[in-house]
């Protein structure tokens, strides 16, 4: 065996559970730096007909990087720029490997282009999630009603096969999907969860950094109050020729609980104002742009939050750089709050793991957050709401303290999904499809995306000995 291929033991045991608290097993484990390493790794393997689980970071909550037998091949020592530049249009690139996580690249960045300041707006407040695992779970942040989808940002992928022989995947390349249909090149890796390859290097596209941003988080006493704030933005998004509002992000007064009650214990947000009990949900707005038109957006979406009820005294309003962390710190707090809870009923049943739904419903907030609040008091469980507010792309999260309302959970997901798919709403948004996932809801994924997935995986993968169970059932 290679001397990089290192059998699996207890200090390996960490690689065998994610976020989620899903967890596998496998029987040999590699941490390559280069793509060169990799090939070789690969090499004896593929000889030997194991199968292969690719992990990042391990900050997905899905099961995508958890193994189920074979080999586990970590990518997180591949985290290295390799290259850099300007493009005539005043738009940076920056190629990377893929277990670079994005607190790293951000550095990089700054560093990098100094004379023209760029940054990835790609934005999953999980600041320690590498690129790599970003591109193959489709993540996609709290600026995308700016910005857009991550994909724009990426423009290429090269990915390694299971015999370690590379492909380099391009934006605008067309590929043959089957003898009828094409797709862009990258469709065929991004969002497909290592399931048609290993990716070994990105080229991301970067934009000019904006004058300034401001963060503003709003307070409502009524969860319908600030439901309606968020119809009224759907409805009249305030509006500046230099400036413009890239995130609006609900989190619900059981998330701020959940906050609050380990806030003293997280470093970056410990100073923040404590909020006060009578507050039910929390509203965080970011504007990007020119100062003078960030003012202008500001004042408007003052008027309209205290137009419902929201006390303009008690917002909070940054815009230096390390305070606008702060806020993000605590946005995503309100996932890993979550994160920390199931982890503690895990110990006690280790059946327990992560129940939360990533699925975009159609209609208004308002209607979509009382239908989901409704939905889990008639089930009797506990459950927490925040989320991309402007998609209606909210993370419901289910909060059991024993395995009977685990159950009731899934069965609860389950009836959502099947709700919103007849809704035609969406049922995958920003967290992929891996195996914890796919055991919850394998039936009710859209017939369309798995038949892609199918054809792209036999394109890159036919002996399905990358990533098995994620997305499509598994051939063991």
């Amino acid at each position: 065996m290679s001397q990089n291929i290192y059998p699996m033991g207890g200090q390996y045991e960490e690689y065998l559970t994610d976020e989620s608290k899903y967890s596998g097993y496998a029987d040999s484990i590699s941490f390559p730096e280069t793509s060169g390493e990799a090939a070789e790794i690969l090499k004896e393997l593929s000889d030997r007909k194991v199968s292969i689980t690719i992990q990042g970071a391990k900050t997905g909550i899905v099961g995508a990087a958890i193994p189920k037998g074979g080999h586990i091949l970590n990518l997180s020592h591949m985290n290295q720029v390799l290259d850099s530049w300007m493009e005539e249009d005043g738009t940076g690139r920056i190629s990377v490997q893929p277990g670079i996580n994005l607190i790293d690249l951000r550095k990089e960045i700054n560093n990098l282009f100094r004379k023209n300041p760029q940054f990835w707006p790609v934005d999953p407040t999980e600041t320690s999630a590498s690129v790599g695992g970003i591109a193959a779970s489709g993540a996609q942040g709290i600026s995308r009603i700016l910005y857009g989808k991550s994909e724009q940002y990426i423009e290429s992928v090269s990915i390694m096969n299971y015999r370690g022989q590379t492909i380099k995947l391009r934006r605008g390349e067309n590929r043959e999907l089957s003898d009828t249909e094409q797709v862009d090149a990258l469709e065929l890796v991004l969002g497909k969860e290592g399931t048609t390859g290993i990716i070994t290097e990105l080229t991301l596209k970067l934009v000019p950094k904006p004058e300034a941003v401001w963060g503003i988080a709003f307070f409502f006493e009524e969860e319908g109050e600030a439901a309606k704030f968020v119809d009224d933005l759907k409805t009249g998004m305030p509006e500046s020729g230099s400036a413009a509002i890239a995130a609006v992000e609900y989190i619900d007064r059981i998330s701020l609980d959940l906050i609050e009650s380990r806030k003293a214990s997280m470093t970056k947000i410990k100073e923040l104002p404590d909020i006060r009990p009578e507050v039910a949900a929390m509203i965080y707005t970011e504007i990007h742009g020119a100062e003078e038109g960030i003012e202008e957006i500001a004042e408007q979406l003052m008027e309209t939050a205290m137009e419902r009820g929201s006390d303009s005294e008690e917002a909070w309003a940054v815009s230096e750089e390390a305070e606008i962390e702060k806020l993000h710190v605590f946005r995503h707090a309100a996932a890993e709050t979550v994160n920390l809870f199931i982890e503690e009923q895990h110990r006690v049943d280790g059946r327990i793991t992560k129940l939360g739904m990533d699925m975009l419903s159609e209609g208004t907030f308002a209607d979509v957050l009382e239908a989901f609040a409704e939905e889990l008091a008639a089930a009797g469980l506990k459950g927490c709401i925040f989320g991309h507010a402007m998609e209606n792309h909210l993370h419901v999260n289910i909060l059991p303290e024993t395995y009977e309302e685990y159950c009731r959970g899934v069965e609860l997901v389950r009836r959502w999904a099947l709700r919103i798919k007849n809704e035609q709403g969406a049922l995958i948004g920003e967290h992929g499809v891996g195996k914890l996932k796919r055991e919850i809801l394998g039936d009710l994924l859209p017939d369309e995306y798995i038949e892609k997935c199918k054809k792209a995986k036999e394109l890159f993968d036919a002996e399905d000995m990358l990533n098995r169970g994620n997305i499509l059932e598994a051939s063991y």
